[in-house]
C-alpha cells in the first residue's frame, strides 16, 4: 500500500450485537496489510436499532475498542459519514470522538443518487453536493465510501481502494468485522 499522505497505520472498527450486548473489536494494519494490533470489547446495548441513528448504538462499543489500542493514522468506520441523511453518521461521530482522521465505509447507500450506477466508481450526489463515492469491492459488490472527519474524499477513496484484497471491504474492516463476529460467536 502506497499512499501520498502519512497513513501508515490504517485501522478499522466493527460492532457484532447478540441480544443485548454488543461485541466490538479494532484492527490496525501496515502498509503491507499486516495485522499489528487488536482491541476488543463487551457492552450492553439499551438503544435499539434505528435507522438513520446508528451512532447511538454503536458509538460507545466502537469507542470501548478503539481505547485499546495504542495508536494509528486513519480509522476506518463501518458506517457512513458524510454520506448520511442528516450529513454526519457513525464514522463522524467517531472521528470527532477521536480525533482521528476517519473514513466512513457503507455497505448500503442511505441517501444521494449516483453520477453513474454502472460505473465501477462513481460519485455520491446529494442536493447537489458530492457527499461520498460508490467504489466496488473486489466481490463485485458496491461499497460506499464518505468523509468521516479530518480527511478528504480523495484520501478516502485512495486509502480504501489500497486496502481492499480479496474481500467486499477493505482489510482493516473486514479484519475488526470478522474479530467482532467471532468474538460474538463465542459467548
Amino acid at each position: 500500500m502506497e499512499l501520498e499522505h502519512d497513513a501508515e497505520l490504517v485501522a478499522g472498527v466493527d460492532v457484532s450485537y447478540v441480544g443485548g450486548v454488543a461485541y466490538s473489536a479494532a484492527v490496525v494494519m501496515d502498509e503491507s496489510l499486516d495485522v499489528l494490533e487488536v482491541s476488543t470489547a463487551e457492552t450492553r446495548v439499551d438503544f435499539p436499532y434505528v435507522p438513520g441513528f446508528f451512532s447511538y448504538r454503536e458509538l460507545r462499543p466502537a469507542m470501548k475498542a478503539l481505547q485499546g489500542l495504542s495508536d494509528y493514522d486513519v480509522l476506518m468506520v463501518n458506517g457512513h459519514g458524510l454520506a448520511h441523511p442528516r450529513g454526519f453518521g457513525l464514522a463522524s461521530h467517531i472521528g470527532v470522538e477521536t480525533n482521528k482522521p476517519t473514513i466512513g465505509v457503507a455497505r448500503r447507500l442511505l441517501c444521494g443518487e449516483l453520477d453513474d450506477p454502472y460505473a465501477p466508481e462513481t460519485p455520491i450526489r446529494h442536493s447537489g453536493e458530492v457527499i461520498g463515492a460508490k467504489m466496488t469491492s473486489p466481490t463485485g459488490s458496491p461499497v460506499y465510501v464518505s468523509v468521516g472527519h479530518l480527511i478528504t474524499l480523495e484520501t478516502c477513496i485512495e486509502i480504501a481502494d489500497a486496502c481492499f484484497l480479496d474481500h467486499s471491504l477493505p482489510e482493516p474492516l473486514m479484519a475488526a468485522h470478522m474479530h467482532a463476529c467471532d468474538l460474538s460467536r463465542h459467548k
